[in-house]
C-alpha cells in the first residue's frame, strides 16, 4: 500500500499531501480553486460523475504517463548529439495498438507517437480518453517486470506502482468515477457497495432534516478521495451518529449532550425503532453497530499516534464509509416503518 503523509510547506502558507511508494513520491496541493469547486459540487446526487473529463485531469494524466513511460524525442534532435534518454519503442507500440483498435492511421497526425497519444488524451471523448489511458496503464504495469536500471535508461522517472496510484488519486480528486484495477478501468458505481449502499445513503440524506449527517457523509467521501483516510473514518462515524440523533430528535427521544453511538443505539432500541420480535437478531446487530464503526473510529483515527507514526490504510477507510452508509439506510428505513405504525 502507498504511504500518505501530511506536510506543511513554506511555513503555514501552503498545505499539501504526499504519496510515497518505492522511493518515488509526488505532492498534492489543496489549492483555493479546488476547495471552491468541492463546495460548488456539494449538492450532487452522487460523489462521482461519469461523462465529462475535466481539462485539469487530462493534463495531469498526460504528465504522469510521460513520467511513467518515458519521453520521446525527434530523430534529428537525438542524432544531433543530445544525451537525453527516451523510450520511442514504447510510444510507437502504444500508438499503433490504439490506431488499430480505433480503425485510424494516426491519432493526431503528428510525427512523434508520444505527441499523437498524449495529444489525443487532451481532447478525446470520455470513452476514447479511458481507452487510451487504460492502454497506457497496461503498458506501465508490464514495466514492473523490467529492472529499475532499465527503466531509468529509457528516461522513466516515476515508478509503475506510483504512477497507477497517482492516476487513481487524480481521478478521485476530479470526482471522475473510474479507477484502474488490475490494468482495467471500472466504473465506481459498478461496484456493488457503491451502487447499493453509498448512492442510496446519499439519496436518503438529501432531505433537509438530514442536512447535518449528509454534509458529514459527503465530506467523508471527499476526504477519502483526497487520501486523508483518518479524517474519512472520523467523518463517516460522525455522519452515522448524527443520523441517529436526527431520528431521536424527530421522535422526541431525549439523549444527553455528547451521547455516543452506543448510547444512541440503546435509546432507539428501547423506544422500539425496530419490532420486538426482532430483538434477538437486533441484539447482535446492535453489538455490530456499536463495536464496528465506532471501534474503527476510536482505534484507527481518534486516538493519538503514540510513539510510532501510524497510517490508516485506504481499505479501512472504505470499510468505514460503506459501513456508515449501510447503517444510515437501516436506521432511515426503520424510522419510516415506525412512522407508519
Amino acid at each position: 500500500m502507498p504511504y500518505w503523509f501530511d506536510f506543511v510547506f513554506w511555513g503555514d502558507m501552503l498545505h499539501g499531501l504526499g504519496l510515497m511508494r518505492s522511493g518515488i513520491w509526488f505532492l498534492i496541493f489543496d489549492l483555493y480553486s479546488k476547495r471552491t469547486k468541492r463546495q460548488a459540487n456539494s449538492n450532487l446526487s452522487d460523489v462521482y460523475q461519469y461523462d465529462s473529463v475535466p481539462n485539469t485531469l487530462r493534463v495531469q494524466v498526460q504528465q504522469i504517463l510521460v513520467d511513467a513511460i518515458g519521453p520521446q524525442f525527434a530523430a534529428n534532435f537525438y542524432a544531433a548529439g543530445a544525451q537525453h534518454k527516451h523510450n520511442p519503442d514504447a510510444w510507437e507500440f502504444i500508438h499503433k495498438a490504439l490506431c488499430k483498435e480505433f480503425g485510424v492511421h494516426s491519432l493526431r497526425g503528428k510525427q512523434l507517437a508520444l505527441a499523437n497519444v498524449v495529444g489525443f488524451i487532451g481532447n478525446a471523448g470520455i470513452n476514447e480518453f479511458l481507452d487510451t489511458v487504460e492502454m497506457c496503464c497496461t503498458y506501465i504495469i508490464k514495466l514492473k517486470m523490467t529492472s529499475e536500471h532499465n527503466r531509468k535508461n529509457v528516461g522513466i522517472t516515476q515508478e509503475p506502482d506510483s504512477a497507477i496510484d497517482e492516476i487513481n488519486y487524480r481521478f478521485r480528486e476530479a470526482c471522475l468515477g473510474y479507477q484502474i484495477e488490475e490494468g482495467k478501468f471500472i466504473r465506481v458505481d459498478s461496484q456493488f457497495m457503491h451502487q447499493e449502499v453509498v448512492k442510496p445513503a446519499i439519496h436518503i440524506l438529501n432531505s433537509e432534516e438530514f442536512s447535518g449527517p449528509r454534509s458529514e457523509f459527503l465530506s467523508a467521501h471527499e476526504s477519502f478521495r483526497n487520501g486523508d483516510y483518518e479524517r474519512a473514518i472520523i467523518l463517516a462515524s460522525n455522519s452515522f451518529e448524527s443520523t441517529l440523533k436526527v431520528v431521536c430528535d424527530k421522535n422526541r427521544w431525549v439523549y444527553q449532550k455528547g451521547a455516543r453511538a452506543t448510547d444512541l443505539l440503546k435509546l432507539v432500541k428501547s423506544n422500539g425503532l425496530w419490532p420486538d420480535y426482532l430483538d434477538g437478531s437486533f441484539d447482535q446487530l446492535i453489538a455490530t453497530l456499536s463495536s464496528g464503526l465506532p471501534k474503527v473510529r476510536n482505534e484507527a483515527a481518534a486516538h493519538g499516534q503514540g510513539a510510532e507514526l501510524r497510517s490508516t490504510p485506504s481499505y479501512v477507510a472504505a470499510y468505514a464509509l460503506h459501513l456508515a452508509g449501510a447503517k444510515i439506510i437501516l436506521i432511515s428505513e426503520a424510522q419510516k416503518n415506525l412512522s407508519k405504525v
